[in-house]
């Protein structure tokens, strides 16, 4: 049973989820990153009565292609929450949604080799269950993300995303509608239009653009090599995408990966997808793609203060990615 509690300082809302414990972990403890000898793959084909029942499968010939089931160990689920007793603090009695996305049948595939077309596919896929999850009236916001490899927190080298839809407004996501809203308020204009015009004509911190798309790194990246993509149209939700830019999207999403693997062999990264929120103003939002290698950790001086120690300069990472793929 899983519980939110509201951190009295932060005002960050913190999921407390005992049963995730229990989750399995494939990859030797220690400074390596293989998997165990011994692995069983509950993703892989054959295996699917190790996981909850598919809610949706995408097939072909060969069988499924993309497979979404409940996640085992969520860190929400759709029971209601234990309400804590404790009356000086605040906790949330409401309920989540924790899906997984098997994104390849294939157990050792690596995100940035498939091809444009099935990762076309895969984003059909979770705009799909991006928008099924946000229809439920419990659920505030929705957040899709992709953790790659055990240091960006992966348990199973199985490629997967997951989908986790929550009931409050996380602090981050508040914070950052509110600058949204106050830069509008002020301007009139979507400060993330203004941003990616101000890089354009900046061009120091622009990795690449084509017709539908443009990235860069982030001014104050708090992560070295940071990357953000994002839509030169204003659209405030993945489901606004036309099919056009869709596909394109899959195509320099591969590429913007590719990049990110040429920092180093096996490096493991994030794929954050930034929603709007359910009661965020209409059009006022801005969405976009985090890409985030992981390289080192937080240290004390981050956890006491959440000032981040970056030792790469935006302006230096997006060089390197800009090299990084020749012809590009």
């Amino acid at each position: 049973m899983s519980q939110m509690r509201k951190d009295v300082f932060s005002g960050e809302w913190v999921i407390f989820a005992s049963n995730r414990k229990n989750k399995p972990y494939n990859y030797k403890r220690g400074s390596g990153i293989e998997e165990k000898e011994d692995n069983i793959c509950p993703f892989c084909p054959e295996n699917e009565n190790m996981t909850p029942p598919a809610v949706f499968e995408l097939k072909d010939s060969n069988g499924w292609e993309i497979r979404v089931f409940d996640n085992m160990y969520p860190a929400l689920n759709g029971q209601e929450f234990e309400k804590d007793s404790d009356s000086f603090y605040e906790s949330f009695n409401g309920f989540g949604i924790h899906e997984v996305i098997v994104d390849t049948p294939k157990h050792s595939m690596d995100i940035a080799n498939a091809s444009e077309e099935h990762l076309y596919r895969l984003l059909r896929v979770i705009n799909q269950r991006l928008n099924k999850v946000l229809s439920n009236d419990m659920i505030e916001y929705v957040q899709v993300f992709k953790n790659n490899g055990p240091y960006a927190g992966a348990s199973i080298s199985h490629s997967h995303c997951q989908v986790l839809g929550v009931p409050v407004l996380t602090s981050e996501q508040e914070a950052a509608f509110a600058v949204f809203e106050k830069y509008r308020d002020k301007t009139g204009r979507c400060i993330m239009c203004d941003m990616i015009k101000h890089e354009k004509e900046a061009e120091k911190r622009i990795v690449k653009e084509n017709d539908f798309f443009v990235s860069f790194t982030p001014y104050a990246s708090r992560q070295s090599f940071e990357m953000w993509i994002v839509p030169k149209r204003h659209v405030q939700t993945m489901s606004e995408l036309s099919d056009d830019e869709l596909k394109s999207l899959a195509g320099f999403l591969k590429d913007m990966l590719i990049r990110i693997e040429s920092i180093r062999k096996g490096i493991s990264f994030n794929i954050c997808i930034q929603e709007k929120a359910k009661s965020t103003k209409d059009g006022l939002f801005h969405w976009y793609i985090r890409l985030l290698p992981r390289i080192g950790s937080w240290a004390g001086f981050e956890y006491a203060t959440r000032c981040f120690i970056n030792p790469v300069l935006p302006e230096y990472a997006a060089q390197f990615y800009r090299n990084a793929v020749n012809n590009k």
